[in-house]
């Protein structure tokens, strides 16, 4: 058989990821104050690993330099972009995050996403979002009043403590977890309606359910007997020809065409 591979969900093709990280690096380079400290050629590096398409890297990194709060010089700029020139290929994020120093707390202050943490590796933060969806989906349900899996009758087994067998247990208790239903929607109530009785006992008549001697409606019974008081009014004639008895002309001439 045929291998065929599974078709991947296309991404945007309008997302940039090096844009996106240069944005980020100039941001935390702001919030440490980078272009202040001796190291501040390591965030002009990243820039320029992430900025290959650039026409002039040297003005690039000089204009980069004064969004931090800062400047350099010409000379300074050509040092730092032969210097990312000797890089083959740009770094994955956790790599990126050291060279950095950028930690988790920042990540989370600065909102990045397309670097790491030095102080937290990707397989925490995985487990960390595998967490934060399970506990917004339970909070979800929790506002929709749904109980909890340990609290489920599949959890619980109540009919364990009674010796009994499940489809016991459910058929005993069916009329108690019956809830009170209305027949209307909401959008159509009317004051004729009332709750669904559990017991099933004689209450009011609910548009619908009520019977069709009460609706005023003839019943089957009656409506074959109307039928038939109208057939015996008919003349013997009509009443055998409805009865396809009497071979008539058209019927013979049919006959003959088939």
């Amino acid at each position: 058989m045929k291998y065929v591979p599974v078709r991947r969900r296309r991404r945007n093709s309008n997302f940039d990821i090096n844009s996106k990280r240069r944005a980020e690096i100039v941001r935390h380079a702001i919030h440490v104050g980078a272009i202040d400290t001796e190291d501040r050629s390591r965030w002009l590096v990243a820039f320029a690993l992430h900025n290959p398409g650039a026409r002039d890297q040297v003005w690039s990194l000089m204009e980069t330099a004064r969004r931090m709060g800062g400047e350099i010089t010409e000379a300074e700029a050509i040092a730092i972009a032969d210097e990312a020139a000797e890089i083959p290929y740009a770094w994955k994020a956790d790599r990126l995050a050291k060279y950095l120093g950028l930690t988790y707390q920042q990540r989370t202050i600065l909102k990045i996403t397309t670097i790491g943490a030095c102080d937290f590796p990707k397989r925490r933060r995985t487990q960390q979002r595998r967490h934060k969806d399970r506990m917004a989906k339970w909070r979800k349900r929790h506002a929709a009043g749904m109980r909890p899996q340990s609290e489920s009758l599949s959890a619980t087994k109540p009919w364990r403590e009674l010796g009994m067998s499940r489809a016991t247990w459910y058929r005993q208790n069916k009329t108690r977890m019956r809830r009170e239903t209305t027949l209307s929607t909401a959008y159509f109530l009317s004051s004729e309606d009332g709750p669904v009785s559990p017991a099933r006992g004689a209450g009011p008549s609910e548009r619908g359910f009520a019977s069709k001697k009460t609706r005023g409606l003839p019943s089957s019974q009656t409506a074959t007997t109307m039928v038939a008081d109208a057939h015996e009014a008919l003349p013997t004639e009509l009443r055998i020809l409805a009865l396809g008895l009497i071979e008539t002309d058209w019927t013979k001439n049919l006959a003959r065409a088939a």
